[in-house]
């Protein structure tokens, strides 16, 4: 996931095995198994990633205050996609689907989450007018496939192809 900041949301990962690097504001920290990373809202950051050969397991929670529920899906289900489209093989060498793929997800998570380092005016303009066309082209925000998420919870389905 790239660069973002949540203008309202804490993120909280707890490291539960393996080891990670994450990004908050210009700083690149190390964390192991039983840390803590706390990242605030209004600072852009990036999740922990895996930095060694062991596998990355975290519990990630988020705190939005105000509440923001619909931001709250909305982000949840950007990461679900993204994911899917990674274990899928459908993203680039940094882990980032094709452009517009990625307008559709960021537009979607809008005000909770924006991209780091360019103006949220901007994002709104440049990333909705690129979402448009993405939907137009065909690209989602969620595939049954990845995962949808529904008032019931994750739905899932065996149809193939994205």
């Amino acid at each position: 996931i790239p660069a973002h900041v949540h203008p309202t949301a804490t993120e909280t990962f707890e490291i539960l095995s393996g080891s990670a690097c994450y990004r908050l504001g210009e700083t690149v920290a190390a964390a192991s198994a039983g840390d803590v990373v706390v990242l605030p809202p209004g600072i852009p950051h990036v999740h922990p990633w895996s930095a060694s050969e062991v596998p990355l397991h975290v519990r990630q929670t988020g705190e939005a205050r105000p509440e923001d529920f619909r931001g709250t899906l909305a982000g949840i289900q950007a990461q679900i996609t993204l994911y899917g489209l990674a274990a899928a093989g459908k993203v680039n060498g940094a882990g980032l689907p094709s452009p517009l793929q990625l307008a559709v997800l960021v537009h979607s998570a809008m005000p909770a989450t924006y991209l780091a380092g360019v103006p949220p005016w901007v994002q709104r303009l440049g990333f909705g007018l690129l979402s448009r066309l993405g939907h137009w082209r065909g690209y989602r925000t969620a595939y049954p496939v990845f995962g949808v998420l529904t008032a019931n919870g994750l739905e899932r389905s065996s149809v193939l192809g994205v």
